[in-house]
């Protein structure tokens, strides 16, 4: 490189460095006027010029590179009052201001959404869907809103069956997805039934699902990511909420401490207790808390604690089965403004959950499931110019597994597994022009019970704008995941048991790649329209038709109990969105093929559905009531079918103690019929002295579809004495008068009892519920 080369560059350089001090900058925060919470997302711009932002995950925003002069900074936020305030920018000079956005009902139902452009310009949205409160308790629900019912009616979103809260998302199993609440993991985000997941909304602030294609920041899962942020609670003065269903019990309160504000919520049900004594009795019960707290330290330090705390307990002293299970999370976060263009978090988190099912008292079988999750973090954003963000960090995980399958008074399976995780990414968010935005990003992982330690996962996203309102969007990247649960391919699953890959077993490893294409339309509608094919290694699944229970297993490592396969899937999505309005919701549809190989054949997954339809909507009707409904209608689930069946006798057996053998056909080569469902409520706002409060009216499954959940097979004999097949009535057949089948009485011991009998097991059926919630 010759002299006046170098001198021309030292020119520039000096001259870029001279422009940035001309420059100004504003930053601050963005709050809910009512409660202090900061808002995330909120459109923060200069009038009549092309500069502007919307604030991140803490409320923050910064516009760089201000030329000197007089401008008018507009604040808007979906729901909020719109705040418009002149200020003026010096040279160099930095200014400091924080807005409060006061609630709106009438922006609600009107039209102002030009500004709303920013937050889709600056944040890439591939894959993507943030929703709050509001939304989702715009939904019918089942004594309650619930988070995960919500998703499971945007597209690609999936349950694995009626009795299941765990998301299966674009053909990945349940536990592909990462779960975090304020940062840290959650396990097993559900409780039994399938009726609630663990998190309270009225505790929650939004909800922000990647449903694939997310950077580096995030690791850990091959599939998606849904990040559950708490709510922070009210600064200005102390309040509290209670509601009461058929089901369950619920209370939230917040208030101001010191310079800060706290939070808390629990709830718990009672049809334990509704129900005791009658034919519907149901010994089971959970409860759960949780909760938030912070202190302003300084305007530039912010420290916070979240927690959650949850169990189930069930005990049916008539079967002896016993299960109990929870979790626990607590959080620790200290937030830095250094400056006003570098933001750094640091994180300490523990997690727990356990589990432990139990059949037959202590002669009989159980299983056991603990997992560890010690976690440290720490991630630093840096606002570099008006035309780039960098965002890196470590995360460090000390984890402990423990998994152990008894039988009968001894031991049949134990895997006990302590190691360690690291990962160390890095990401660039950036404009090379005002309608082009790249989002390069590397993450390099460690995992310390594998042969190979270093794992390597470049992820790469786009953004280009067709027009202020037409996007496309490109994603592709490398996963990889340490952890995992065991696929049955014979039984629905409706709690999982969480396993530490150990060197027996390749990590779970997955190549996925995205196109998309969004459109904004007047009235904030909008629609989304996206395409996906990834590929997923080293999926495991249990060894055959085997339960851990069968038989003993000499060895401890998870090769001898289970089989590791690959598979793939790919598919369309459609997603029309009206946000507000007097009538708002969504219209969904995905068409998606998710398939598994191993063993060399290959079959379609558990939870494969070939279309799936969904339909969500809110009314807002006069004299304060509002209508809502839910309805999907999704192509059956696999499962494999019986061809046909056979006897066996062991040598020196009587005719009577002839087992029968199922003969199956093609694992998964049948599907169960077509799901559909209808959910329905009514809400009524009111208001009386100092409290207000909704009373809500809810069907689940309003027409009483009656959907397969499994088919079960009986089998019976024509020489037990036992009326296997339901036709036998005490009336006209008790011959000897003793109320019971005997051999000989007519309809007993028939020949055809000797037949295996399809029998069904039905879903969810009308579930209707009623109740009322107060806020005071």
């Amino acid at each position: 490189m010759n002299m006046k080369y170098k001198r021309y560059i030292l020119t520039l350089l000096l001259m870029s460095i001279g422009l940035s001090q001309e420059m100004g900058m504003i930053s601050g925060y963005i709050y809910d006027e009512s409660s202090r919470e900061t808002l995330i997302g909120a459109n923060v711009y200069l009038s009549e010029t092309a500069m502007g932002t919307a604030t991140d995950s803490d409320g923050y925003f910064v516009i760089l590179n201000v030329p000197k002069g007089e401008y008018e900074l507009v604040v808007t936020y979906l729901g909020f009052g719109q705040i418009k305030n002149p200020i003026q920018v010096g040279i160099g000079e930095s200014v400091t201001l924080n807005f409060e956005l006061s609630p709106s009902l009438v922006e609600l139902t009107t039209v102002d959404v030009s500004a709303q452009k920013l937050e889709r310009k600056v944040n890439m949205q591939i894959s993507r869907t943030n929703l709050n409160v509001r939304q989702l308790k715009s939904v019918p629900q089942l004594g309650e809103a619930d988070l995960f019912r919500t998703l499971q009616s945007l597209p690609g979103v999936l349950t694995a069956n009626d009795f299941s809260t765990g998301l299966i998302i674009r053909g990945g199993n349940s536990d592909q997805n990462l779960i975090l609440l304020d940062g840290i993991t959650v396990y097993n985000p559900s409780h039994v039934g399938g009726i609630f997941s663990n998190f309270i909304l009225d505790a929650v602030k939004e909800a922000d699902l990647l449903k694939g294609g997310f950077n580096a920041e995030y690791g850990g899962r091959l599939s998606a990511v849904l990040n559950v942020r708490s709510r922070e609670g009210n600064q200005k003065h102390f309040k509290g909420k209670g509601s009461l269903s058929l089901l369950s019990a619920q209370s939230t309160m917040e208030g101001p401490i010191g310079k800060g504000a706290w939070l808390a919520s629990g709830r718990r049900t009672w049809f334990d207790k509704v129900f005791e004594g009658t034919k519907l009795e149901f010994p089971y019960y959970f409860w759960d808390f949780q909760g938030h707290i912070f202190q302003d330290l300084t305007s530039n330090d912010r420290v916070s604690f979240s927690w959650y705390a949850g169990d189930d307990d069930l005990y049916w002293d008539e079967f002896e089965l016993k299960g109990q299970w929870g979790n626990e999370t607590y959080s620790l976060n200290y937030r830095k403004l250094f400056g006003r263009k570098l933001v750094s978090n640091f994180l300490l988190a523990k997690s727990r959950f356990d589990i432990y099912f139990g059949l037959g008292g202590d002669a009989g079988i159980g299983e056991r499931d603990y997992i560890s999750d010690l976690t440290a973090r720490n991630d630093w954003t840096f606002f570099w110019f008006d035309k780039a963000q960098l965002k890196y960090g470590i995360e460090l995980k000390d984890l402990e597994f423990v998994y152990t399958a008894e039988g009968f008074g001894e031991t049949l399976f134990e895997s006990k597994t302590a190691t360690n995780e690291a990962a160390a990414y890095t990401k660039l968010k950036y404009w090379p022009s005002e309608k082009w935005m790249i989002e390069p990003g590397f993450r390099i992982g460690y995992y310390g019970n594998s042969k190979n330690h270093i794992f390597y996962d470049p992820r790469f996203s786009t953004k280009y704008l067709l027009t202020d309102t037409r996007y496309i969007n490109f994603s592709i990247g490398i996963y990889h995941q340490f952890m995992e649960t065991i696929q049955d391919d014979y039984n629905p699953n409706i709690l999982d048991a969480w396993f530490a890959v150990d060197k027996s077993i390749e990590p779970a490893s997955s190549e996925q790649i995205i196109f998309g294409y969004e459109e904004y339309f007047p009235y904030n509608i909008k629609v989304q329209i996206e395409g996906y094919y990834k590929t997923m290694n080293n999926i495991l699944t249990f060894v055959d038709n085997r339960s851990t229970t069968d038989e003993s297993i000499s060895s401890t490592n998870l090769d001898s109990l289970v089989d590791a396969g690959d598979g793939y899937a790919y598919g369309g999505e459609f997603f029309l969105q009206k946000e507000i309005g007097r009538v708002n919701g969504w219209v969904s549809y995905a068409w998606s093929i998710s398939r598994k190989e191993l063993n060399g054949a290959e079959y379609f997954t558990n939870w494969d559905r070939r279309h799936v339809f969904n339909v969500i909507g809110n009314v807002v009707l006069p004299r304060s009531w509002s209508f809502n409904l839910k309805m999907t209608y999704q192509s059956g689930q696999p499962f494999t079918p019986i061809l046909g069946y056979f006897y066996e006798s062991l040598p020196g057996g009587s005719i009577n103690d002839q087992a029968i053998r199922t003969i199956p056909g093609g694992r998964n080569s049948a599907r169960y019929p077509n799901y559909d469902r209808l959910d329905i409520g009514f809400t009524k706002r009111f208001k009386y002295k100092q409290l207000s409060g909704e009373f809500f009216i809810q069907a689940i499954n309003a027409y009483w579809a009656k959907n397969v959940f499994r088919y079960v097979y009986k089998f019976g004999s024509i020489y037990n004495g036992i009326d296997d097949d339901g036709d036998w009535d005490v009336k006209k057949h008790d011959e000897n008068g003793n109320g019971l089948p005997d051999h000989g009485e007519i309809n007993v011991d028939e020949a055809d009892e000797g037949i295996p009998q399809k029998q069904i097991i039905h879903g969810l059926p009308i579930i209707p519920t009623i109740g009322f919630s107060i806020e005071f």
